[in-house]
């Protein structure tokens, strides 16, 4: 009986330990972070005397302290040379001319000693029995320029390597891991400074790969053999004159990196997550996969709920439409407010073409139900813009004759739905040479203006960085790029300090570009779910309707789908040990 008891008990602690710990393991990972693998091979035909093994790591050790650890000081002969401590035997294979002890990190052909080396977390170390007269199978060189062409070390050429190492691996073994600054993004590492250069505000490092732009990261660029892989310093364009030329002539653009544009987009997501969040950041976060703070949601309910749904602005119910659904809210029910039916009934022309481009914007984010009796429908708001276009292509937000460029960019962006509809796609073509023509004239002089731009030929799925929006090299885009400062931020009109509504233009201009540029659509289209993220890493994405009930910006858990399966695995699990434990009672009985 009282075996019995005590088994129960552990059941009882092994669920709730389970439901506690939301079954997770982070603390496991945690522990092994600073682990790393060697290997002993005795050649690349006759095997390993060391099959990959972890092991772990402790601070300033070296390689080879690392290697005596492991396969013990009795299965290792060291001795002294002018070059340092040289390796004569491993596990009794011993090195004998032209055969010696080859060092690699992470697959590079290591550019010092064994005991020089201090083993970095994660690092995968082999040691390779190598005859010296043969040839490298795979090899690569390597350098880097930094500013004004000078070139910061001695180009590395014929750099063995091993495996299936990358780029970032490479430079980490050409200047040393120390010497190589980078921050960790999602789409992956971005370098920061390379033998102490910093890249300064827009500057960046570029990655090329045999004379070309890469279009990756270098840590997602997997060597080749016989690559030439180079890094080297690169300036934004000047914000002054962007466009003047002396002979008048178009030019292609350089080609715009990736590896910019993620920069670009993470920097300004760390400076709007640090600042109040309005609705064109709450957009911008989430089109760009972050997740939004729960606060701003319920502020703008609040707000919403104090107002009784009624707002002076027609502006104001299109934008917080548009917030609102990109937190995961529904702008169709807030708190039994209908923001959708007080756009398509409201007077949308009251604060000119600004209320109704983007009227059009926020009733085509989602799949939203417009009655034919509205008093605006979308085929009524495309008829008003159109109708509005003067005869240089471009509008104005008051309507009137003198056409200027955010407007104009504006309705392009309410347009871009339905340039495949009668007469619309006629009337963007006019619009967009109007904006080309600003743009080569050096009419586009702030950076709202440029994002504006650069937003609605996204939405047009035109590149902002093609020869229609380039002189000299410089294109729209990079143009854009140049207000970005070290902060993630942008200034409206040059200089060094970030400003809030800048940021928020330029921010959702970058994101679009990116939307863009990968496929993925229009920087207003989002669904009408909701999706929670937090810091367990649980989620979840449903679609709104009348079944899922919310409640202060959460689904309720019945359509909490990932949380159901783990509470499901976690039965299983004691449902498992309870059988276990029934057959060894009655075992023991």
């Amino acid at each position: 009986m009282q075996r019995r008891k005590t088994n129960v008990f552990i059941a009882w602690i092994f669920l709730v330990s389970l439901i506690g710990s939301g079954f997770q393991t982070h603390a496991f990972a945690a522990n092994i972070s600073k682990a790393g693998t060697i290997t002993v091979v005795r050649s690349e035909t006759a095997g390993e005397l060391l099959p990959e093994t972890t092991v772990p790591y402790v601070d300033k050790e070296t390689a080879l302290d690392a290697l005596v650890k492991t396969v013990g000081a009795a299965n290792i002969d060291i001795e002294d040379t002018q070059y340092g401590k040289s390796i004569k035997r491993i596990k009794g294979l011993t090195k004998a001319d032209p055969y010696y002890w080859a060092f690699y990190v992470n697959g590079i052909f290591a550019q010092v000693n064994y005991d020089a080396y201090v083993v970095q977390p994660g690092d995968k170390l082999s040691f390779v029995y190598t005859d010296w007269n043969k040839a490298p199978e795979k090899t690569v060189s390597i350098k880097v320029i930094g500013k004004d062409g000078k070139e910061l070390f001695k180009p590395l050429s014929q750099v063995a390597f091993i495996g299936q190492p990358n780029a970032f691996q490479l430079l980490q073994s050409a200047v040393g891991a120390e010497n190589v600054g980078y921050n960790q993004y999602n789409f992956g590492k971005m370098i920061t400074s390379i033998n102490g250069v910093q890249a300064q505000g827009s500057d960046y490092w570029g990655f090329n790969v045999n004379g070309k732009m890469a279009t990756v990261g270098p840590d997602s660029y997997q060597l080749q053999n016989g690559d030439e892989i180079s890094f080297s310093y690169a300036a934004a364009a000047s914000p002054t004159n962007p466009n003047g030329s002396a002979d008048g002539k178009k030019t292609h653009a350089a080609p715009f990196s990736a590896y910019v544009l993620n920069k670009s987009v993470e920097s300004g997501m760390q400076y709007a997550l640090k600042h109040p969040l309005g609705e064109w950041e709450a957009i911008a976060l989430k089109q760009a996969g972050k997740r939004i703070p729960a606060s701003y949601l319920d502020g703008v309910k609040k707000l919403v709920k104090e107002k009784k749904g009624k707002f002076a602005k027609i502006t104001d119910y299109e934008r917080y439409a548009l917030g609102i659904l990109a937190a995961g809210g529904n702008p169709v029910n807030v708190d039994g407010y209908n923001l959708i039916a007080s756009i398509y009934n409201g007077e949308v022309t009251k604060q000119g073409l600004n209320g109704v481009a983007y009227g059009l914007i926020a009733l085509d984010s989602s799949k939203f139900n417009i009655p034919a009796s509205a008093n605006w429908t979308k085929q009524k708001l495309v008829n008003q813009l159109l109708a509005k276009q003067n005869k240089d292509g471009g509008w104005a937000w008051d309507g009137s004759a003198s056409s200027d460029t955010d407007t104009t960019s504006m309705v392009l962006t309410a347009l871009a739905p339905h340039k495949n509809e009668k007469g619309v796609q006629e009337k963007i073509d006019r619009a967009v040479q109007f904006l080309s023509k600003k743009f080569l004239a050096g009419k586009i002089d702030n950076s709202s203006t440029a994002a504006q731009a650069v937003i609605a030929l996204s939405a047009l799925n035109i590149d902002a960085n093609s020869e229609l929006f380039s002189k000299d090299g410089k294109s729209l885009i990079t143009y854009l790029l140049t207000f970005q400062n070290a902060d993630g931020g942008f200034d409206w009109q040059g200089g060094n300090v970030s400003d809030t509504f800048s940021t928020a233009q330029g921010i959702q201009a970058v994101v679009a570009y990116k939307l863009m540029e990968n496929g993925k659509g229009f920087l207003y289209a989002i669904p009408l779910t909701h999706s929670v993220k937090s810091t367990d890493r649980r989620s979840v994405n449903s679609v709104i309707s009348p079944k899922n009930k919310v409640k202060t910006g959460h689904l309720l858990p019945n359509t909490a789908t990932n949380d159901l399966n783990l509470v499901a695995v976690g039965l299983l699990f004691v449902l498992f040990g309870a059988v276990y434990f029934y057959f060894l009672n009655r075992k023991s009985a």
